[in-house]
């Protein structure tokens, strides 16, 4: 599903997070941007996956149109879930912004080498974390065209090989 210009901040955000008041307080910048679509909080990688693969719970929801990922999460690293998202069918192209506090180069040099959009350094002053977030949201729903929503899930290359024999 093609998001038409002119319904922009209907955008459908995935944010993945495990502190709940950082993911409240994402989720409260995008609005206070002008987003009026939804957003979906999720607390670990493997949450992630599931809500990408459309499995139980999530198997009525709908494929988000850009993913805030966290590195530090429980279960599975955000640095994985990357992975898994641009080695599957149907969801690599959804835009991955990282968001995290790490400022190690080597965690910047693997998201990038993994395929993420871009890497944001989380500010530790409030004021300048909300502005990072709405300059987040003008770039992504003014400066770039975001790929349509094609494919149903995700899933691995290898189940798509087995689909196919």
């Amino acid at each position: 599903m093609e998001i038409p210009p002119e319904d922009i901040t209907a955008l459908a955000i995935m944010i993945v997070e495990s502190n709940p008041a950082e993911a409240r307080l994402i989720a409260e910048a995008f609005r206070d941007a002008g987003l009026t679509g939804g957003i979906q909080q999720l607390h670990d990688g493997d949450e992630a996956l599931s809500a990408l693969r459309r499995e139980p719970p999530f198997q009525n929801g709908t494929l988000p149109d850009l993913i805030l990922l966290d590195l530090s999460l429980p279960r599975k690293s955000g640095l994985e879930v990357l992975q898994e998202i641009r080695a599957s069918g149907g969801v690599e192209c959804i835009p991955v912004i990282i968001l995290s506090g790490s400022a190690n180069p080597a965690d910047i040099r693997k998201a990038y080498a993994l395929g993420a959009n871009c890497y944001i350094r989380k500010p530790n002053d409030l004021d300048e974390f909300m502005s990072v977030i709405q300059m987040c949201y003008q770039f992504w729903t003014k400066a770039v065209s975001l790929p349509p929503r094609s494919a149903p899930s995700l899933t691995t290359h290898s189940d798509n090989e087995k689909h196919r024999s």
